[in-house]
């Protein structure tokens, strides 16, 4: 991670924090250990499917400094003015120049179909269908999030949750690949041309959730398999608190140059 022109961010003054795919694993663990980190008057916006799972996240969050907004979305079906007005919502009885710090994690995902093999990929309403939820739909949701806090552009800090799979491939995982490196790619460039906001390309590391169980089940991928069961038997999985911590720490240093794809194992400076 690059020290240089880093500047740690405080979210210990009022800060409002939108986080997708909050309602389980690793989005969960991320929206119960930031609002531990929240001082007063901060708002938190979750965004999921399941409206009783997302509740459950929502109870784990809320203390005397953290007002939690729940909004269960399909966010791979949601519209433009939707994305906006989930967010706008939120800020009912605020003002945007109230808060210290706007954070955005955008965790929202799937692996895709992992029964087929990379060279017989021939449904392309299926691939539409899964790059509109794990790409199309996540820049629409950032560039609301952006056109709402234009005024405080400066204040604004975006983490993608990305994937060692967005940098190496892995086979039997084409959907999952491409999906992981096009969205990283998108917040690279932002990065880029905003130079004054903040973006981290988090990689959690193998997290124990129900994507191992799914890609066992599901995967034709021999090799695939194997690995993800080798994670399961040789108790390697991570824990979802785990890396969420440690993504809170990346986060709260701010040490990672424009963004930078940070992975669990990389060494903190």
């Amino acid at each position: 991670m690059a020290s240089s022109s880093s500047c740690s961010i405080d979210v210990s003054k009022a800060t409002y924090v939108a986080l997708s795919g909050a309602s389980q694993g690793i989005g969960r663990a991320i929206a119960v250990e930031v609002s531990k980190a929240l001082g007063p008057n901060s708002v938190m916006l979750l965004l999921a499917r399941n409206k009783e799972e997302l509740a459950k996240t929502a109870s784990a969050c809320e203390s005397k400094n953290v007002k939690v907004v729940c909004t269960p979305i399909d966010l791979s079906m949601a519209t433009e003015k939707e994305l906006f007005d989930v967010i706008d919502a939120s800020l009912k009885g605020y003002d945007i120049t109230d808060f210290n710090k706007c954070l955005i994690f955008h965790n929202v995902g799937s692996l895709g179909n992992l029964a087929v093999e990379t060279g017989k990929m021939d449904n392309v309403q299926e691939l539409r269908q899964y790059f509109d939820l794990n790409v199309f739909k996540v820049i629409s949701l950032n560039t609301q999030f952006l056109k709402i806090f234009e005024e405080v552009e400066s204040r604004v800090v975006i983490v993608n949750i990305t994937s060692l799979c967005a940098i190496k491939p892995m086979g039997g995982m084409a959907y999952y690949c491409s999906g992981k490196a096009a969205r990283e790619m998108y917040f690279k460039v932002l990065a880029e041309e905003k130079k004054h906001i903040k973006v981290l390309n988090y990689s959690p590391g193998p997290v124990e959730t129900a994507m191992i169980d799914y890609v066992l089940a599901q995967a034709v991928n021999d090799n695939l398999k194997e690995v993800f069961a080798s994670f399961k038997s040789q108790g390697t999985l991570l824990k979802p608190e785990a890396t969420a911590k440690k993504c809170l720490r990346v986060l709260l240093a701010g040490k990672f140059s424009p963004g930078e794809h940070v992975d669990y194992f990389d060494d903190e400076l």
